[in-house]
């Protein structure tokens, strides 16, 4: 095959795997990449500095996507290079939630305001959508 055939099989691929990748949601997606009872050792004081650490990178990649969408690469570039964290930094997420309330502690805080949602206050994540307040 020469380079020329090589180069749309790769971009027939890309296609593929970016529709394949489009069904399924970025929770469901999230969970997978993070291993379950990831934080089960971590105290309520733990657990609130690493959903603060998730949160405020959450909040840098948020802005790279919407700062590459805006360029000529649009979102291809975005999906390949800061989605995936993105993903997995709300499966944590995801798993912060679920341990902070076996444990019986605060809701999880955030220092800088999201989407959305009051400055400090137990909120659902960057995007503010109330489906990121549920714990799964």
């Amino acid at each position: 095959m020469n380079r020329r055939g090589k180069t749309w099989s790769l971009l027939a691929l890309f296609a593929a795997v970016a529709v394949v990748s489009g069904c399924a949601s970025e929770d469901t997606t999230g969970r997978f990449l993070v291993a379950p009872d990831k934080f089960v050792l971590y105290n309520c004081a733990q657990l609130n500095d690493a959903a603060q650490g998730n949160f405020a990178r959450q909040q840098e990649l948020e802005k790279l996507i919407a700062k590459a969408e805006r360029g000529s690469g649009g979102t291809i570039v975005s999906d390949m290079a800061y989605r995936p964290e993105y993903v997995q930094l709300r499966g944590e997420m995801t798993e912060l939630r679920k341990a902070t309330a076996e444990k019986n502690c605060k809701p999880l805080t955030f220092t800088s305001s999201p989407t959305g949602g009051p400055s400090g206050g137990p909120v659902g994540g960057p995007s503010g959508r109330a489906s990121d307040q549920a714990i799964r």
